[in-house]
């Protein structure tokens, strides 16, 4: 296992870059990777890093003063090696080393170069300013079933809609803490406020050509917005800040950082930031869940489900627990060892202790059984701490198939994925929420070495990995694939944008030989299932569900290029407005031509100059398009899912 690279305070980061000298930012713009091909080395807890004739020294495991870096080089601390060394370090959190939010924690979800932080920045906020998407579902005064934007305007999704209750059988259900109202105060308006013109001044200059100095404006406001007390706006800061980094390198993927420009504008403007103007009351999802936002709760009788790999593409690797119970409601929870680390330390977590109520169980134990705890501390988001107060006795666990953990099953599977769906769209959920509990039945293997299962409607799905380094749950899929006819009862999380895929954590399988303690689970990431011997045949994907683009696509190219090159990538051309209006897209023609009007705007100076306005009506134009996008999308991924689970139109 490699050793942990220092984590650097945002705000030291930023006073490097604007103490350096025009030259050597403009040097740094020009490669700001350079250091990842210099020579590492640790020694304790102080890295050195050699900068060919020079060298530069980190002494700590977290940077927060100057005077913790060195070179060897004459303009230190204002030198081109120890920025481009500082600049390769992921700013640290709140409490520096911290475990990711649960939405970032399967591997496709990881965002390259996302900040780490107990909070969920992975999704846009409920973003602001668009309208419901043609044909969308309303509620009862007529108006679209999601979280409200600016001028009462839809969302792609906000936690209110992500499943607030989890409705399981007879249970009762649950109000979800992170609707709550979040007192902020001038300091939290002022972060947001900061956070906001970073932002907006990003997009206008775009990705490609935003460097250092911007860079040191997003890292600023995240210093500011942690000081607030902001984690979620903090992460996304930095999380942008990362992608101004790294846009010329291979890894970087132009979709997630205007997924992550799209949560910072949202997040801020919610906060207090942006133009003046009605918005709804901030919640707590908007202001994020902080390493230490745990409240004690009182006793918990729980009921373990399984346990889940964590691998994230920001160097964070452990093992999650999912846990349930049942008293005052059914409540999902999860128990979690994340920490800096490699795919190795996965493994090794899986067997070892938890850190939770002075308890000897390990997680592969406790996703078996169960535990009765009391004095729990939990956040908001269904984390739960193993405080010095805490403590905790084995249980007996339940089965699948039998009280009180088979009425987990019985809600109907169509409305399971619809709040599965919203809960991955929302910036912040539960832990639980994005999953789904389904009876299956194998029939084979299908091309491409997934596993295809039938519903208990006989609706066709396919079990698939968590991408493409998830290989020990696609051996074990391949295993389940060679037993046609096997039934399965299964903690699955639905892929929004691939409708039939479900990502399976753990399944129940009666029907094959497993050891005695497995108690006929499986957890697919973890366990190693013995092989089949021979395979069955392969049959081909299920064919795909309708609810495909309906013509949006030119909309998300020019959002996408405005946020690669900034307003100088506005389209000119009227046509493609037409097209919209054509396809019956009014609302994506008016909010694309805000776009467009607000990219292409120009004041005159009292002189007869030309000059370019402040960014902020081209970011809420932006904002309000890309958000529109987003509803768009999940009512299309809602629709294609139900027509494959055989639900409801």
């Amino acid at each position: 296992m490699t050793a942990e690279r220092p984590r650097i305070d945002p705000g030291l980061l930023a006073e490097l870059l604007d103490a350096a000298p025009g030259r050597v930012r403009r040097k740094l713009d020009a490669a700001p990777r350079a250091a990842e091909e210099w020579d590492w080395s640790a020694d304790g807890q102080v890295w050195t890093v050699g900068a060919g004739n020079e060298t530069v020294t980190l002494n700590g495991p977290r940077i927060t003063v100057a005077d913790q870096v060195s070179c060897t080089c004459l303009l230190s601390p204002r030198c081109l090696h120890l920025l481009s060394v500082t600049g390769m370090l992921t700013p640290a959190g709140e409490d520096g080393d911290e475990e990711p939010a649960p939405a970032a924690e399967p591997e496709r979800r990881g965002t390259p170069g996302a900040a780490p932080g107990e909070q969920d920045g992975s999704r846009p906020a409920a973003p602001s300013g668009a309208r419901a998407p043609e044909g969308a579902s309303t509620g009862p005064d007529g108006g679209p079933q999601e979280r409200s934007g600016p001028g009462g305007t839809a969302s792609a999704g906000g936690a209110g809609a992500a499943a607030a209750t989890r409705p399981t059988g007879s249970a009762t259900p649950v109000a979800d803490p992170l609707t709550a109202p979040a007192d902020t105060g001038d300091d939290a308006r002022a972060a947001a406020a900061l956070a906001w013109a970073a932002g907006a001044r990003t997009l206008a200059a775009g990705v490609r050509a935003a460097g250092s100095s911007q860079r040191s404006e997003l890292l600023r406001a995240a210093a500011t917005a942690r000081a607030a007390r902001l984690p979620r706006l903090a992460a996304a800061c930095t999380t942008v800040a990362a992608g101004l980094r790294d846009h010329a390198s291979p890894g970087f993927a132009l979709a997630e950082y205007t997924d992550a420009l799209t949560g910072l504008l949202d997040t801020s403007w919610r906060l207090g930031g942006g133009p003046e103007g009605p918005r709804p009351a901030p919640t707590l999802a908007d202001v994020g869940i902080g390493r230490r936002s745990y409240t004690e709760i009182g006793s918990l009788r729980l009921y373990g489900l399984g346990c889940e790999r964590v691998v994230t593409a920001s160097g964070y690797a452990g093992v999650v627990t999912h846990a349930v119970s049942l008293t005052g409601g059914t409540r999902l929870w999860r128990i979690g060892d994340v920490v800096p680390g490699d795919a190795d330390r996965a493994a090794a977590v899986y067997g070892a202790g938890i850190n939770f109520g002075k308890s000897a169980l390990s997680h592969r134990e406790l996703g078996r059984s169960g535990m009765i705890a009391q004095r729990v501390s939990a956040s908001a988001d269904g984390r739960l701490s193993g405080g010095s107060a805490t403590t905790a006795a084995v249980s007996a666990g339940c089965a699948w198939d039998e009280a009180p953990l088979s009425a987990l099953w019985e809600r109907p599977l169509s409305e399971q994925v619809a709040a599965a769906v919203a809960a991955q769209a929302s910036p912040v959920h539960r832990t639980g929420d994005d999953l789904v509990f389904a009876d299956l039945t194998v029939t084979g293997e299908a091309d491409g070495g997934t596993a295809v299962v039938e519903t208990s409607t006989g609706a066709p799905l396919v079990l698939a990995p968590d991408g493409a380094q998830d290989l020990l749950r696609a051996r074990n899929l391949l295993r389940l694939a060679a037993e046609p006819g096997l039934a399965l009862r299964s903690v699955a999380r639905p892929v929004p944008e691939r409708p039939g895929v479900l990502v399976p954590v753990t399944v129940s399988a009666p029907g094959l030989a497993l050891p005695e303690a497995w108690k006929g689970r499986i957890n697919l990431s973890l366990d190693t299932l013995p092989s089949a011997g021979a395979s069955s045949p392969s049959r081909p994907l299920p064919t795909a569900a309708p609810g495909a683009d309906p013509g949006l696509g030119p909309l998300a190219r020019v959002l996408t290029r405005l946020a690669e090159a900034g307003r100088e990538a506005a389209p000119a051309d009227a046509a493609l407005l037409a097209r919209l209006r054509d396809n019956h897209l009014p609302t994506a023609a008016d909010v694309l031509g805000e776009v467009v009007e607000s990219a292409r705007e120009r004041w005159r100076t009292t002189t007869g100059e030309s000059v370019v306005p402040p960014p902020d009506r081209l970011a809420r134009a932006w904002l309000s398009a890309t958000t529109y996008l987003g509803a768009v999308h999940q009512h299309l991924h809602t629709l294609a899912w139900t027509a494959r689970v055989g639900g409801p139109a």
